[in-house]
């Protein structure tokens, strides 16, 4: 009865689970709460993509490409 128990909450925890957006605000504000509190409300919600070793780099290296794209075009110099 154990196993099923906990077969069950890691199908639910995997299914609560998604890529990581820097451009959806609850996925920021999910992030940001990890970012002040140094763990996640309710279990960390994304999944962890390749070719990326940790949830926390993952999400800041997507957050600041994201970022970047969003910059002005600067004209360049001759």
């Amino acid at each position: 009865m154990q196993h099923d128990t906990l077969t069950k909450l890691g199908e639910f925890a995997i299914k609560q689970r998604r890529r990581f957006d820097p451009s959806n605000v609850e996925d920021l504000q999910a992030f940001a709460y990890f970012r002040k509190h140094s763990k996640w409300l309710t279990g960390c919600p994304f999944f962890l993509e390749w070719p990326y070793h940790d949830v926390i780099v993952m999400c800041q290296s997507k957050y600041t490409d994201y970022m970047l794209t969003r910059l002005p075009k600067s004209k360049q110099r001759k």
